[in-house]
C-alpha cells in the first residue's frame, strides 16, 4: 500500500471515530437544523437567535466547554459571528442591537483569543471591540492569563477590573492597556487579598480599589479543600465508578450531589 492509501484510510478513519464520538453529535446530527434531500430545514438560525439574544430571562449561558478542543476556536468564532453579523445588519429594527444592546462576556478568553491567531474568533472579537460599542454590542473578557491575550483587543477594554496577579508578564500586559497615570496601580496587584481588585476606566468615575462579596454558594469556583477530603473514608463502591465512567463518556455532568 502506497502513502497516498495510507494517507486516505488515516482521514477516514479519523472521519470514523469523530462520527462515533457523542462530542461531534451537534455537528453531525443537528437535529431541526439537518436539511432534507431537498436543502429545507424545519428550524432556521433565526430561533437559535431568539434563544441566545431575546429569551425572557436578560442573561444566556452558552456552555462550550463540552466541545472538543480542536473545534472551540471554530465553533465559538462562528457563534460569535452570528450574533454580531445578525445584531449589525439589524440594528435599525427593535431586535438589533442599537435598540437592544448586547454584553458579550467570554469566560476563558485565553482559550480562543491566543495573541498572534488570525483564527475566526480572533477576528470576529476584533471587530466587536473596535466598532461592536456603536452598534449596541459590548465585549467583556474574563480571563487568568492577560498575557496569553492579544494586544489589540484588551487594549479597546474600555474599563479593566484586575484582581491578585503575581505573574510579572500578566501584570506587564495590563499596564501596557492602561493610561501612563495609572500604571503605576499595578504594582498594587500582587498584594491584593482574595476577592479584592483594582477597577479603572470608563466604569469608575475614579480608579478605585474595591472588594467583592463573598457568594454564600461559591459554587464549582471554589477549589476543594483537599485536607478535608483527604480525611474521608475512600468510596469503594464498583457502581459509583461505573456511574463514572458513564459520566466521562456521554461528557455529561452528575447533577446531584452524593453524600454517600
Amino acid at each position: 500500500m502506497n502513502g497516498f492509501a495510507k494517507g486516505i484510510l488515516s482521514f477516514l478513519d479519523g472521519i470514523r471515530m469523530k462520527l462515533k464520538d457523542a462530542r461531534y453529535a451537534f455537528l453531525f446530527e443537528p437535529g431541526d437544523y439537518t436539511p432534507d434531500l431537498k436543502g429545507n430545514i424545519k428550524n432556521d438560525i433565526d430561533k437559535l437567535l431568539l434563544e441566545w439574544v431575546g429569551g425572557e430571562k436578560p442573561i444566556t449561558i452558552l456552555d462550550l466547554s463540552g466541545i472538543p478542543s480542536d473545534l472551540m476556536v471554530s465553533i465559538s468564532g462562528t457563534l460569535l459571528k452570528i450574533v454580531y453579523d445578525a445584531l449589525f445588519w439589524g440594528q435599525e429594527l427593535v431586535v438589533g442591537g442599537r435598540e437592544q444592546p448586547l454584553l458579550v462576556v467570554l469566560e476563558e478568553a485565553h482559550n480562543y483569543l491566543k495573541a498572534g491567531e488570525k483564527s475566526i474568533s480572533s477576528r470576529t472579537v476584533q471587530s466587536i471591540a473596535k466598532e461592536g460599542r456603536k452598534y449596541g454590542i459590548g465585549l467583556g473578557l474574563v480571563t487568568q492569563r492577560p498575557s496569553e491575550l492579544d494586544e489589540t483587543v484588551l487594549s479597546q477594554c474600555g474599563t479593566i477590573i484586575a484582581l491578585r496577579m503575581n505573574n510579572s508578564k500578566d501584570r506587564s500586559h495590563i499596564r501596557s492597556a492602561m493610561q501612563d497615570e495609572l500604571q503605576t496601580m499595578i504594582d498594587l496587584l500582587p498584594s491584593l487579598r482574595t476577592g479584592e481588585a483594582i477597577i479603572c476606566g470608563e466604569g469608575v468615575k475614579i480608579p478605585s480599589r474595591i472588594q467583592f462579596y463573598k457568594l454564600n454558594n461559591s459554587g464549582k469556583s471554589s477549589d476543594p479543600i483537599a485536607s478535608e477530603k483527604w480525611m474521608n473514608k475512600r468510596n469503594t463502591d464498583l457502581d459509583k465508578y461505573r456511574k463514572l465512567l458513564l459520566c466521562w463518556r456521554n461528557q455529561k455532568l452528575n447533577g446531584g450531589k452524593e453524600n454517600e
